[in-house]
């Protein structure tokens, strides 16, 4: 078993140890920290708080493509988030595969309206014309 042995007389000599416990504690808090937010920053996800409509038809979403608006502004094009060059080349590519291609807005009631143009505007310079606006029926 090895132990150190502390002379009395010896005020020269100095001690070299690291304590370790702290720097134990503070690597499993750490450690703690950083497993919650990861779990946080992956699981987290968007709501639309999409407005009622008394007369709103349900569509089958089978060739069509889902853009959704958040409140703070980002667009996500089936639930990924995607900036607005992005979003251009992708839809650009999905007309040219389908040329009647639906595309679904839902839209937060609480979005900027600016947001939503210039989408709108985005989709019609590509030629897209068959667009819904997502509403609930209740």
């Amino acid at each position: 078993m090895a132990g150190r042995a502390f002379q009395k007389d010896s005020g020269d000599e100095i001690l070299s140890e690291i304590n370790v416990i702290p720097l134990v504690d503070i690597s499993l808090v750490l450690l703690i920290i950083f497993m919650v937010t990861a779990n946080y920053i992956m699981t987290s996800s968007f709501v639309v708080d999409i407005p009622r409509a008394q007369h709103a038809k349900e569509i089958q979403p089978q060739d069509a493509a889902l853009i959704s608006i958040s409140s703070e502004g980002p667009v996500y094009l089936e639930d990924k988030l995607i900036t607005t060059a992005e979003l251009k080349k992708q839809m650009k590519s999905k007309f040219r595969d389908n040329p009647d291609i639906a595309v679904i807005l839902s839209v937060d009631r609480s979005a900027n309206f600016k947001n939503v143009v210039a989408i709108l505007d985005l989709l019609s310079e590509l030629g897209i014309s068959r667009l819904n606006i997502a509403a609930t029926n209740d």
